[in-house]
């Protein structure tokens, strides 16, 4: 019974080896996208520090304009408002995230499986066989951590950018909330002063 257990699980793990060749093959393709894609909002953050808080009360201006003036909690409202736009901006981390965690766990799958056949080739003398299985092995392990060594560090200066925009964002809202509250107070004030008139 242990002999089928042991035979199923190896043929398994012959099973899995091309999948998590493509794995590997795809976080490869999926960090240098990421790269990419840090290194365009990279250039734009210098030319435009802060573009993305523009664009969000750009985009959202009559929206704004609309809590201030005719909301009767104008703080909750706006104060949501930042916060969904800030978790719509956390969730693009996420597949950055995705692969710090799974890079390396990918990368040890792709040492064992080729270092389980290496042990294979060299208990039937296939020294050729072994050498190639432990070079797959190696490089499996390689790839996986340089993945997922890129992936933080362009998770940890993507969520500085995001902390900054989030701070900017949130004391834009508080300068809009207060001059609402101002105009209000002037505007409440007059027509007292007209209707004392």
């Amino acid at each position: 019974m242990t002999e089928f257990i042991d035979r199923f699980l190896f043929q398994l793990t012959e099973l899995l080896h091309a999948p998590i060749l493509f794995a590997l093959f795809g976080m490869v393709v999926w960090t240098l996208i990421s790269i990419g894609a840090f290194l365009r909002t990279w250039l734009m953050r210098i030319r435009k520090p802060r573009e993305a808080v523009h664009t969000f009360f750009a985009q959202h201006e009559g929206e704004i304009t609309a809590l201030l003036t005719e909301n009767p909690y104008p703080d909750i409202r706006l104060t949501e408002l930042v916060r969904s736009w800030e978790k719509r901006q956390n969730n693009r981390l996420d597949n950055i995230r995705f692969l710090i965690k799974t890079g390396p766990s990918i990368g040890l799958v792709g040492t064992l499986i080729p270092m389980g056949k290496a042990l294979s080739s060299l208990s039937s003398g296939d020294m050729a066989a072994m050498s190639g299985n432990m070079l797959t092995a190696f490089t499996s392990t390689i790839i996986g951590l340089i993945c997922g060594t890129v992936a933080y560090l362009i998770s940890l200066k993507w969520e500085k950018w995001l902390h900054a925009d989030f701070l900017t964002c949130e004391v834009e809202a508080e300068t809009r909330l207060r001059l609402a509250g101002l105009k209000q107070a002037e505007t409440d004030s007059s027509l007292v002063y007209n209707q004392s008139l």
